[in-house]
């Protein structure tokens, strides 16, 4: 699947929900009025003759009762995607989610880290924030955000005790499959819409209950003056009460429209979640069994939580029952799931089952091998770096990607693994990175350190850089985005310290490296969507007519960044894309294409359209492979391109 088509569609989708709301929206104004009408007798005061189209159009009421309904649906919406504007973090904790430590010493919860982290080591991802529903013994689990750099998995009790090892990475396959398609962002805003929607059932209840009130008070001053005024009285709180239930059965009705809405938006969706999810993990046996465990428990994937049907589509299955579910139920059947992925399950031909298992068991095995050897010999003259291989897997993974990120991660030091997953050893570790990455590599931390960031950071950092120093290389951006969930436990206060000392740190010797800039964009650019409430950029770029300078700044720096022939790896990107260019493009001197420029130019590129994006990552990925071989200076560039513009290139294709 194609990432930056996903992300289109996504977008596109978002055009239909709004379809579907606003037409919700007329069906409930129409049944208000129709019912306002009826309880208030306003067809009544039409003349004698008048026909029954003019009694029932009354301009007035039907403009009131518009009014005050799109002002009720609207900021019910707007408030809770104002509630949810942190992204998955906030969703998971109305959920009554609890944010998982990446040092916990459980078991089931280290199980659970280790994937969510292999997968997005695999993938490119930023490590998302986890959480478990504690309270939830179901087998369920959710991804919710507006991007990749808000985005957080959650996982039910449940989940992580009932299901064995394989199962479990096949749920958080399928989770991270609706963060590559854009799906969250969608799901967020049918939230926001679906609780403006059902604002009506609770209008209904508190005009009941305030009709009911008025009853009794008037009652009582019935009897108190002698019934003086009673009979209009007891006409008004009935029509309030009646009002009240109408509208408590229209909420019901918009509850449907609701109900409707997720199934139309979300069910196909988990089809190709789970799809992509065999295509990651190469084991449809996973999501497979996780899905019949879900079926053989009576309650299925149930969720307790009040908000359970509000936010059923984002689940990875059923969160809520209801006898409508045939019609409107936000997932697909689990047999028809079930049979999707596995043709076999449920027959008889137990022979064939077995067969398939055999061969996907020779191919995990075969892909490990590949992946081993393809670490051992490095990226020199191998398939896996031809461009449309490289292009075709940005934003998403497979099995050998898979294997590759966790034997890399067992290969990692486990001193350096754990301070990457404490909120006091993530800022170190960053520290020690920064000055490992240096050329000639930093010893020591600088003396200004132990006054800025403290003694227990600056005699962590330099535990730490000794490790580093005896390690590899490509162990470092694997590092620094396993730090990023501790990292985010910081305070607002506390990162801008480090954030300071960060741009210290890399501007001190008055040069910053490509791996510098490489790992300021990661973390950077992930911290400031969390602590800063940073915003997507609007869309200001969609083709390339205004786009030739920063196109010339980006290409020049990746050939100037080959370590063979930087005319050549020029010429390379500059083919590419030239029938797209409506201009010439001339390589720059390095001095016109620094790290300066390079942050600008990517500001652009940020707020261009998906096809600019994926224009701009084909010319450099052409680039970077013309000679055949990826140096690290290349690869460092790319992935904090990749980095700064949202698109996640898997680390088994660099």
């Amino acid at each position: 699947m194609d990432f930056f088509e996903a992300q289109d569609r996504a977008r596109r989708a978002t055009w239909k929900l709004v379809v579907l709301y606003i037409t919700a929206v007329i069906l409930i104004i129409t049944s208000v009025y129709l019912v306002t009408l009826v309880i208030f007798g306003y067809a009544g005061h039409a003349p004698p003759d008048a026909s029954l189209a003019e009694q029932l159009w009354q301009p007035g009421l039907f403009s009131t009762v518009s009014v005050i309904l799109i002002f009720i649906i609207v900021a019910g919406t707007l408030f809770r995607i104002s509630q949810l504007r942190k992204g998955g973090s906030a969703v998971a904790e109305m959920l009554g989610g609890r944010k998982l430590e990446p040092s916990t010493r459980d078991s089931n919860e280290r199980q659970l880290m280790n994937i969510v982290e292999e997968m997005s080591i695999a993938s490119g991802l930023p490590v998302p924030d986890v959480y478990i529903l504690d309270k939830e013994e179901n087998i369920n689990a959710f991804a919710a955000g507006f991007g990749t750099g808000d985005a957080a998995v959650g996982f039910t009790r449940g989940a992580i005790e009932k299901l064995n090892r394989d199962e479990l990475q096949g749920v958080v396959a399928h989770e991270f499959s609706h963060i590559f398609n854009g799906d969250m962002r969608l799901n967020i805003r049918l939230i926001g819409i679906l609780n403006g929607i059902l604002l009506l059932h609770l209008m209904g209840m508190i005009l009941m209950r305030a009709g009911a009130y008025s009853g009794m008070t008037s009652g009582g001053s019935r009897s108190a003056g002698g019934g003086r005024g009673g009979g209009g009285g007891g006409n008004a709180t009935l029509a309030i009460i009646l009002l009240g239930v109408a509208l408590l059965i229209i909420g019901y009705i918009g509850m449907l429209f609701g109900r409707m809405i997720q199934a139309a938006i979300s069910r196909q969706r988990e089809y190709l979640a789970d799809a992509a999810a065999v295509q990651y993990t190469r084991n449809p046996d996973g999501i497979a069994g996780a899905l019949r465990k879900i079926g053989q428990t009576k309650k299925g994937g149930k969720i307790n939580d009040g908000h359970a049907m509000e936010m059923s589509h984002l689940f990875f299955a059923n969160s809520f029952h209801s006898a409508l579910d045939r019609l409107f139920a936000t997932h697909p059947p689990l047999e028809k799931r079930i049979k999707a992925i596995d043709p076999a399950f449920d027959t008889e031909n137990e022979k064939k089952k077995k067969r398939i298992k055999k061969r996907l068991d020779k191919d995990r095995i075969a892909s490990a091998d590949s992946a081993s050897a393809k670490s051992a010999g490095g990226t020199g003259d191998h398939p896996a770096i031809r461009p449309e291989l490289i292009l075709a897997a940005i934003g998403t993974m497979d099995g050998n990607q898979v294997n590759r990120a966790g034997q890399l991660l067992q290969g990692i030091p486990v001193e350096l693994k754990q301070a990457a997953h404490e909120p006091l050893g993530a800022e170190s570790l960053v520290i020690a990175l920064l000055l490992g990455g240096q050329e000639p590599a930093a010893k020591l931390v600088p003396e200004w350190l132990h006054n800025q960031a403290g003694d227990n950071i600056s005699e962590r950092s330099n535990e730490l850089l000794n490790h580093l120093n005896n390690g590899k290389r490509e162990w470092f951006l694997p590092l620094a985005e396993l730090a990023l969930p501790a990292l985010r436990q910081m305070s607002e206060s506390q990162y801008e310290t480090f954030r300071e000392t960060m741009e210290r740190l890399i501007r001190q010797d008055e040069h910053v490296s490509l791996f510098e800039f490489a790992l300021e964009k990661m973390i950077v650019h992930q911290l400031d969507t969390a602590f800063a409430n940073k915003k997507e950029p609007k869309i200001r770029h969609h083709h390339f007519k205004t786009m030739g300078k920063e196109m010339a700044i980006l290409l020049s720096a990746m050939a100037h960044a080959s370590e063979t022939d930087t005319q050549k790896a020029w010429q390379s990107g500059l083919e590419s894309i030239e029938q797209h260019l409506p201009y010439e493009l001339k390589l720059l001197p390095s001095d016109r294409c620094g790290i300066e420029q390079l942050d600008k130019a990517l500001d652009e590129i940020n707020a261009s359209a998906n096809p600019v994006k994926k224009y701009v990552l084909t010319a450099l990925i052409h680039s970077m492979t013309a000679d055949n071989q990826i140096s690290i200076r290349e690869r460092e560039l790319l992935r904090a391109i990749s980095e700064a513009i949202d698109c996640p290139i898997p680390i088994g294709v660099l």
